[in-house]
């Protein structure tokens, strides 16, 4: 019995350091092994449901979860297990906010209260597993810990508090000291994150995974060269490591070195063994780093082995259709995840891309729904009031694309040249000229050079002015023939703005009886590819000026 004792141990320690180098289809297949050789073992199912969970696969994780539940019930691991289903399920942060944006909204407070009551019931769940904990083994207030730092809700103070009581029983423990480490990590401060993992170092000093994870710190506050000298560092002491090779990927990706971070995702995905989820997380990669033509080639070889329903999968698969306009099959592919997905559990990037995808197909309102409730799960994403406002612009509802506009300018945040362009622009076209120059107004001061907000003003204020005897538009049409003129090698793009703005300038001159700056630029015009029309009327206005009838003829 004891050697039977000893020998499971030993083989769930190695499943799990294959789930660590992220190797899941191995660790799963060594579980189901295990489990078949010893099918009463309970806290076998919790181990390989966390496998499964670290894979994303949370559907198969529960069912596994459940069958050990029904060979013991009040199994400690077991109960952790499943509160890390819930505390993953839905973001109370989230829910909330989106809730406090729309508080009369029901679906949202729904969201809302299941959110809340998932993190109680997994709160719940977490103390009566560490009820049961054994006073000299620290694995349940590890594994409790764990619960709270890497999943969704998160409760860093909780999982303090039980690593503390981990380290009372094993202070010498590494992954205890790891645990501290991303707990720290988690609440920006590198300095002590640091210093645990640098202890964990010390106790093991070829622990790459602390080796990572310091460099994961180095990720965070964007020092990307610092970040791949630890992967590289990690590299060096175990080339066996799957994810130190896809972080360095990711880290050269940063740095702008695309190849050689593609050279590191494909030996990642030799040490994990080419599994499903290293697959698709190369996906992932290929459709961040902008590859989308490769990220929906890599899916297709995928789907002919791996679950067809697996949600990274379709997601990526729909976002690449998207971005390679190919709208039809983003719509399939987007459409097939909505039908798999329930409610709680879509992203605000599924709504996004799906209404994207339905704008982009013509069907304008039906999007304009699936952005806003992209926004009301995260209101943080104030990017998609910019999509909001565009799509109205194109139904050419300008109050409510000045509704939008206006909404996100308010917030201050990552407000850009383009959403005062295009507030300028909307209210042009509702008539709201004195809004629509002050909207131009800021987009000529944040971008000086920008030609066309000089002309979209100097068009602003030729109506504010519509006779144009106070010259209200002249500075801003100067400085656009300015930016234009200076511009030689892209003059054909300005063709039709300085024909305007010849035009203009002419016609002030010739109200304030100042023909040679009138015949300047009457000439400047006839120069320019003008329709018959306009050039027989400018020929006209040049002889006129050139040559004007005598007083009393």
């Amino acid at each position: 019995m004891l050697s039977t004792f000893i020998s499971s141990a030993q083989s769930i320690k190695e499943a799990r350091k294959l789930t660590d180098n992220e190797q899941y289809e191995e660790s799963s297949a060594m579980y189901e092994k295990l489990i078949g050789g010893s099918p009463a073992e309970a806290n076998l199912y919790y181990f390989f449901g966390d496998n499964l969970l670290s894979s994303d696969n949370a559907d198969s994780a529960q069912i596994v979860f459940e069958k050990g539940k029904s060979i013991d019930p009040n199994n400690a691991l077991l109960k952790i297990g499943a509160a890390k289903l819930l505390l993953d399920a839905l973001g109370v942060r989230e829910t909330k906010a989106a809730l406090e944006k729309d508080g009369n909204n029901p679906e949202l407070r729904a969201r809302n209260e299941d959110a809340v009551q998932n993190v109680a019931q997994a709160g719940k769940l977490i103390d009566e597993a560490v009820a049961k904990a054994p006073l000299k083994d620290p694995l349940i207030y590890i594994e409790a810990a764990e619960a709270y730092i890497h999943y969704k809700n998160k409760d860093l103070d909780k999982a303090k508090l039980l690593l503390d009581k981990a380290s009372g029983i094993d202070p010498k423990n590494i992954e205890i000291n790891l645990l501290y480490g991303d707990i720290y990590a988690e609440l920006v401060n590198g300095t002590l994150s640091a210093d645990y993992y640098n202890k964990a170092l010390e106790l093991d000093k070829t622990s790459v995974r602390a080796i990572v994870s310091k460099g994961r710190l180095y990720k965070r506050s964007t020092n990307y060269e610092g970040a791949a000298e630890e992967f590289q560092r990690a590299v060096q002491i175990d080339s066996s490591y799957a994810p130190a090779h896809r972080e360095l990927g990711e880290a050269y990706f940063k740095l702008g070195k695309l190849e050689k971070a593609k050279a590191e995702y494909r030996k990642y995905l030799e040490l994990s063994k080419n599994n499903c989820g290293a697959r698709i997380r190369y996906a992932s990669f290929l459709y961040i780093s902008k590859s989308y033509s490769e990220a929906l080639s890599e899916l297709a070889s995928v789907a002919q082995r791996c679950d067809s329903n697996n949600l990274t999968m379709l997601r990526i698969q729909s976002y690449s259709y998207y971005e390679e306009k190919n709208y039809e099959q983003a719509l399939g592919a987007i459409e097939h995840l909505f039908r798999i997905v329930p409610m709680e559990k879509r992203l605000d990037k599924d709504f996004e891309y799906y209404g994207k995808t339905l704008i982009a197909l013509n069907k304008d309102s039906l999007g304009i729904e699936q952005l806003q409730k992209a926004f009301a799960i995260d209101p943080t994403r104030v990017d998609l009031l910019s999509e909001i406002a565009g799509a109205w612009f194109k139904l050419k509802n300008y109050p409510n694309s000045i509704l939008f506009l206006n909404q996100k300018i308010s917030q201050g945040k990552d407000v850009k040249v383009a959403d005062y362009y295009n507030l300028g622009r909307s209210f042009y076209y509702n008539n709201q000229f004195p809004s629509a120059d002050s909207a131009f107004m800021k987009v000529n001061e944040l971008s000086s050079k920008y030609a066309s907000g000089w002309l979209w003003r100097a068009d602003a204020n030729s109506h504010i002015d519509s006779t144009s005897e106070l010259g209200l538009a002249k500075p801003f049409y100067e400085k656009y023939v300015e930016l234009a003129e200076a511009d030689s090698v892209n003059a054909s793009k300005y063709t039709s703005g300085l024909i305007k703005s010849y035009g203009y300038l002419a016609y002030y001159y010739i109200l304030k009886k100042d023909n040679a700056n009138a015949l300047l630029y009457l000439k400047k015009k006839q120069q320019l590819s003008l329709d018959p029309e306009d050039k027989k009327n400018v020929d006209k206005a040049i002889d006129q000026l050139e040559h004007p009838t005598p007083k009393g003829k």
